[in-house]
């Protein structure tokens, strides 16, 4: 049923600006991971900077705006594993500047992490609160994906109007990738994977078709743009997954026959590229990195590290067999080199505790938004920074994700009324 002013008393409590204000807040944190200012690395720093405080203070102000409007909910937290070994990596990374190759990089690392998980804090509350006092006007999959639909729109913009930026040159030349100087193209394709997870959310609640079919659209475009081998393979199986959840044969079958004829034009074009499989084999070298990285960089310190976000006691690793940087490319040995088998073990039994928790999770739609997002994010982890690696999105994701599970909200019983029982109430998905 349609929820109407006449039907829920909700509806009228729900306010056009918030709405905007929560979709703008995402688009923006999202955009301030961007480097904005390819020629000038002090501006994009300052920016970055300044722009993610004002986000964070922006949150907290909302959140407070609606707590002290609207005293007959409050926030419920619950599910504090997975949040409190979160943290208890966090405090080894700080205990890192003791031992840090370079503390003043580590120091800079750990503070974007922390400073990113406090806008997560503060904006699950706020969208939480806000969605149980308006009925879900802002879900987050409404919220996330149209804050994706814009940004890849202006990437699709600035590929056009501008390419040289917005363009990466690979393969001498002959690759040209999305992203450019702007962005890591497969990171820029984990976000469009995780554009088309909001679409298909949307689509499967029978949410508007042509708004949503445009996040889609426009994803997938940016996607492909892209070329991510990773970020591709992500999209198949989150889409596999999605086909399975409709129960719709037909749909399956000719989504099947539709792959089947389109996987060999995607083989030649993004998986080999220019037909190097040995590169591909390899990825991208990164497989011979790692193993320099795990033979040579780790028996050096093996129980701590090098430190929060350092991977060797100079700013690159000089690997024999490969190329040589100042991240490991996986975010799992890039964990390993910086705080060692202690904080390989803590980040372990996090994730442990994370699937845990969404796999005891009673609400089967929350358990799928947060499986389907994992998928990209997961597997973007093995090829890039990842969600333990140096400060990027997918850190900002993984944590919203594990904030799923730690925030709810609870309706006040009435002043000397009879104590009920609490009601959690749900932000992810409409409960018209």
């Amino acid at each position: 049923m349609v929820a109407t002013a006449g039907n829920s008393p909700a509806i009228a409590n729900r306010q056009q600006w918030i709405l905007v204000v929560l979709v703008l807040l995402l688009g923006m944190r999202i955009a301030s991971y961007f480097t904005l200012f390819p020629n000038s690395v002090a501006m994009t720093q300052l920016v970055k900077t300044a722009g993610r405080l004002a986000l964070t203070g922006s949150s907290f102000l909302l959140y407070k705006y609606l707590q002290g409007k609207y005293q007959g909910y409050q926030i419920k937290i619950g599910n504090l594993t997975p949040l409190i070994l979160y943290l208890a990596y966090l405090f080894l990374g700080l205990l890192s500047f003791f031992w840090s190759s370079k503390v003043s990089y580590s120091a800079l690392q750990w503070a974007m992490v922390t400073e990113a998980l406090v806008f997560a804090w503060f904006y699950t509350q706020a969208l939480a609160l806000y969605n149980a006092i308006s009925d879900n006007h802002v879900r987050f999959t409404f919220a996330f994906g149209r804050a994706t639909m814009f940004i890849c729109i202006a990437f699709i913009l600035g590929l056009i109007f501008d390419p040289e930026t917005y363009y990466r040159q690979t393969h001498g030349g002959e690759v040209s990738r999305l992203g450019g100087f702007i962005i890591n193209p497969n990171e820029l394709g984990m976000l469009a994977v995780l554009g088309c997870t909001m679409a298909y959310y949307e689509l499967l609640a029978g949410r508007s078709k042509f708004i949503n079919s445009l996040v889609l659209i426009s994803s997938v475009a940016v996607l492909l743009l892209t070329q991510s081998r990773s970020s591709l393979g992500a999209f198949l199986l989150l889409t596999g997954f999605v086909l399975l959840r409709t129960g719709n044969m037909r749909l399956i079958f000719f989504a099947g026959l539709g792959a089947a004829l389109v996987l060999p034009i995607l083989v030649q074009t993004i998986i080999l590229k220019q037909g190097d499989v040995e590169e591909v084999m390899s990825m991208t070298g990164r497989l011979p990195f790692w193993k320099d990285l795990i033979t040579d960089g780790f028996p050096a310190r093996p129980l701590f590290g090098y430190g929060f976000m350092r991977i060797a006691p100079h700013d690159y690793f000089p690997s024999i067999h490969s190329y040589a940087a100042k991240m490991t490319h996986n975010t799992f040995v890039q964990v390993l080199l910086n705080l060692g088998l202690v904080g390989s073990f803590i980040c372990l039994l996090q994730m442990v505790a994370t699937f845990f928790t969404i796999g005891r999770c009673p609400d089967k739609d929350l358990k799928w938004l947060a499986n389907m997002m994992l998928i990209p994010v997961i597997i973007n982890s093995f090829t890039e920074f990842g969600i333990f690696g140096e400060s990027n999105y997918g850190i900002q994701f993984y944590q919203l994700i594990i904030l799923f599970f730690v925030i709810s909200v609870v309706k006040n019983p009435p002043r000397g009324g009879p104590v009920s029982v609490e009601r959690k109430i749900p932000y992810h998905a409409s409960q018209n």
